[in-house]
């Protein structure tokens, strides 16, 4: 999906993000074993909008984890995940095309904990538009 690899390629290209997390970036799932901190995307819906001038957009649902072992850390990577992301309006070079973000909107933010207490997730929604090809 153009709008998962678009959100991993502006989190592995952003320096603040890629100083905590060195490449630790993962769709819907984080590899097995994989070291805190790390950040999980998800897309968790992606529906064709109409528009004025007839261009083809696509706005989707994303849900981004910051885990980190603990709580300020969590947060830490989230706010550098945001500041990423938020408003963004940029082309991405994804693989052997790219992808036009018309905006990025941040939507919500809760943080969790691990049952067990080793892990926090900073949870944050946004709002994607993207240009179809």
């Amino acid at each position: 999906m153009k709008v998962g690899l678009a959100i991993r390629q502006l989190l592995v290209d952003d320096t603040p993000v890629q100083a905590l997390v060195s490449g630790r970036i993962y769709p819907e799932l984080a590899a097995e074993g994989a070291q805190a901190p790390y950040v999980v995307y998800s897309v968790m819906s992606n529906a064709p909008q109409d528009t004025k001038n007839g261009t083809p957009i696509d706005e989707a649902n994303v849900e981004i984890i910051s885990v980190a072992r603990s709580y300020g850390d969590a947060n830490d990577l989230a706010d550098k995940v945001r500041a990423a992301l938020d408003r963004a309006n940029v082309s991405v070079a994804v693989g052997e095309g790219t992808v036009v973000v018309q905006s990025i909107q941040y939507t919500n933010e809760i943080t969790q904990v691990s049952e067990d207490r080793q892990y926090y997730a900073a949870v944050q929604d946004y709002t994607i538009r993207i240009k179809r090809s």
